[in-house]
């Protein structure tokens, strides 16, 4: 059958009026599978500040009249993946296995209207209570597979985060405090700071970190 005509801009243009703060999303994302195409467009909503769910709003006319057992969309922590099946003669999937932030999957859905695919991705909350804040619907870098889905709010490892923090201090000091860094960062490999027992080295007792910072009480930091 042929594709439903697109003559008459009005049912578009009515469609297009009722969805808030869509912006187009830049790069279409295309199904590496020859048997889908990709949808002729699609918009993505970041919502409202500590807003429980992004949207992505999906144009397709009189989708609602479709079988919905031929709609589907399937979600992980970090994707989401619709598949339209026999619509028109064509088949459709929009794929993105790289999101900005990772999803509630058990709060994540879609909804199918008469004109277009609403998907609800579900966000998760943060450290401090509020949910995680989107500015894109994909992320600019690629995120690592080895997190094996672990939501973004999981907290860090706090020795981790100091040492980063020697690190960056090391980079950006003089020679004399690169030299107190790097002893204190070598004492923290090797165990030596308040014992083994301490899984942060005794920088939590404040063992070498002492001496460490009092000898940057002249630097005003």
């Amino acid at each position: 059958p042929a594709a439903a005509s697109l003559k008459d801009p009005a049912p578009a243009a009515a469609a297009a009026a009722a969805v808030p703060k869509r912006t187009p999303a830049k790069t279409p994302i295309v199904s590496t599978n020859s048997k889908y195409q990709s949808f002729p467009t699609y918009y993505f909503d970041a919502g409202k500040y500590n807003s429980p769910t992004v949207t992505v709003y999906v144009p397709l006319e009189n989708i609602g009249s479709h079988d919905k057992s031929q709609i589907n969309c399937q979600f992980t922590a970090s994707s989401f993946d619709l598949i339209v099946t026999d619509y028109n003669g064509k088949s459709y999937r929009l794929l993105n296995d790289n999101l900005e932030k990772d999803i509630d999957v058990a709060k994540s859905k879609f909804i199918i209207k008469p004109n277009k695919i609403l998907i609800k991705l579900g966000k998760i909350k943060g450290e401090y209570g509020s949910y995680d804040s989107w500015q894109q619907l994909t992320a600019k870098k690629t995120k690592s597979k080895s997190s094996g889905g672990k939501s973004s709010g999981a907290k860090e490892d706090p020795a981790a985060g100091i040492m980063g923090m020697m690190k960056d201090m090391y980079d950006e000091g003089d020679d004399s405090m690169k030299k107190m860094i790097g002893e204190t960062m070598l004492k923290q490999r090797m165990g030596k700071l308040n014992g083994d027992a301490d899984p942060m080295g005794g920088m939590g007792g404040m063992g070498g970190m002492d001496d460490m910072m009092g000898g940057m009480g002249g630097m005003g930091m």
